[in-house]
């Protein structure tokens, strides 16, 4: 009687099986004569159809915390054949009346190879959804420090993540200058009026008033070094050693030409003014500042990242080491945008080396929205499921669709880590657990994480929803899943039958597995 009983068992599970296998079968049986359908009407058809399953698996792999690759052409689950059939559909109608024309079946045959179609349906299937995902909005992207001690380290994320957005050019970003201006630049007035008091006296052969005002002018320039024009600055030195040297004070006039030389070597006398002692002595001052052996300079600022303009000419953003300058006297300006310029006239001697320390002060407005992105950068606002109503306050502020902001914090052995996380204000979509590692040459760096950015932005990949379930969600979506799930719940049934409809033995208990009570 045992041996019947496993014998039954065995028929069972063989019954159970073969049905599931069978209906497997058949549904990839009817995938494949679907397809067969489309390559007797259009030949280039089957190119598309076999290219079509390994695109899915690749998205599938590549996304991976994204639970399935369909929001990224946004298509349902279920339904990823259709949405490829449909745009190859009109592409393909105007080769169908060439092919009906003739009833003849060589006449398709022969425009086949003539016809561009494969060649551009590619091109076409690639262009076609980029109008569709790339989005309109402008992002504004903050990084802010948790912990006092990463500030630094938030202020280089920043600059890295901002610049490596720029370099394409696809991403729209906030501008700050022009969100917030800076102030009013000061008013040269008072030393162009000294000036032309000194050039009044200077005509009316008063050299000792002419100094004096000159001498007023060039001091007043050289305080407001932000607005101050070298070829203004250097022309108050020209007069001031011409009327110098009217006084017969030689070693002066020399000392203003020297001055006239470092702040602008391209001015000169004008020889309708000034002797020819006046433009011999200039000369020499002028050969010997080329003749010094040039010094270096040292420009750092608080935040990093400001640019540097020295007499005009832009040297490099902050920290700015061992830049060789002219030996003298150089204007320097640090500005940065949404802060006020720091600007100071500076002495570089020969052979050495000057530093400069900004600490720029951000404008009122500014100031604001870095203390709004901080109080939207905590662990708790991260961790919110609606955008923080500060991230909402930042993006109203600058116009900006896209609030991206990253918090920066440093571990017990005090390396900077950090985070970022982006907030479609439209849409409410977001991207968020994107580490950065802050080490150098990283491949999660600030690179990566600025290209995960501009994916979000421009719609190419479908933002984070959820960390965890992600491999069941795509499980119970695979057709084998249900298959076997069947399978196995046919099993038990047929096992139950054969087990409960021998009329000697006791009923069979599912629960325990064991004979029933």
């Amino acid at each position: 009687m045992n041996s019947l009983r496993r014998i039954a068992l065995l028929l069972a599970l063989l019954l159970a099986v073969l049905p599931a296998h069978a209906q497997t079968t058949r549904k990839k049986a009817t995938r494949k004569k679907a397809a067969v359908t489309k390559v007797v009407k259009k030949k280039k058809a089957p190119k598309t159809k076999k290219k079509a399953p390994p695109v899915e698996d690749t998205e599938t792999a590549g996304t991976g915390d994204v639970s399935s690759p369909e929001p990224m052409v946004f298509g349902e689950p279920d339904s990823k054949p259709q949405p490829a059939d449909t745009p190859v559909a009109p592409l393909e109608k105007p080769a169908a009346p060439a092919v009906a024309t003739p009833a003849t079946t060589p006449a398709p045959t022969t425009p086949a190879p003539e016809t561009p179609a494969p060649t551009p349906t590619p091109a076409l299937v690639k262009q076609t959804p980029a109008p569709a995902v790339t989005a309109s909005g402008t992002v504004a992207l903050f990084a802010v420090a948790r912990v006092p001690n990463a500030d630094n380290a938030a202020v280089k994320l920043e600059g890295e993540l901002l610049g490596h957005l720029r370099a394409r050019g696809d991403v729209e970003l906030v501008d700050l200058g022009a969100a917030f201006p800076p102030p009013a630049p000061g008013s040269l007035a008072r030393a162009d009026a000294l000036f032309e008091e000194g050039r009044t006296a200077y005509d009316n052969l008063d050299p000792e008033a002419a100094e004096a005002k000159f001498r007023a002018a060039a001091e007043a320039y050289t305080q407001s070094p932000a607005e101050l024009s070298p070829e203004r600055l250097a022309q108050a030195y020209i007069f001031l050693g011409a009327s110098r040297h009217l006084n017969g004070n030689v070693d002066g006039a020399k000392e203003a030409f020297v001055l006239a030389a470092e702040a602008d070597r391209s001015s000169r006398p004008d020889a309708t003014l000034f002797s020819q002692d006046v433009a011999k002595l200039y000369d020499e001052a002028r050969a010997a500042v080329a003749a010094r052996p040039v010094g270096t300079l040292v420009v750092t600022s608080q935040p990093a990242g400001a640019q540097v303009t020295v007499n005009g000419r832009e040297l490099g953003v902050t920290p700015l080491k061992g830049v060789e300058v002219p030996a003298g006297h150089h204007p320097v300006v640090v500005s940065m945008p949404g802060y006020a310029p720091f600007a100071k006239y500076t002495e570089v001697k020969s052979s050495a080396s000057a530093e400069v320390k900004a600490e720029l002060e951000p404008t009122p407005g500014l100031a604001a929205i870095r203390g709004a992105a901080t109080t939207a950068s905590t662990e708790r606002a991260f961790d919110q499921d609606e955008p923080p109503a500060e991230a909402r306050a930042i993006g109203e502020r600058l116009g900006a669709r896209y609030v991206v902001l990253a918090a920066v914090w440093r571990d017990k052995k005090g390396r900077a880590e950090a985070e970022l996380q982006a907030w479609d204000l439209r849409s409410k979509a977001r991207l968020r657990g994107v580490e950065i590692e802050l080490t150098p040459n990283s491949k999660h760096g600030p690179a990566a994480a600025a290209d995960q950015v501009r994916g979000f932005v421009n719609g190419a990949t479908a933002p984070r929803v959820a960390e965890s379930g992600r491999s069941g969600d795509s499980l119970i979506k695979r057709p084998w899943f249900w298959a076997v799930v069947g399978g196995a719940a046919a099993v038990t049934a047929g096992a139950i039958y054969v087990a409960t409809s021998d009329s000697g033995a006791r009923p069979f208990n599912p629960v325990s597995g064991g004979i029933g009570f």
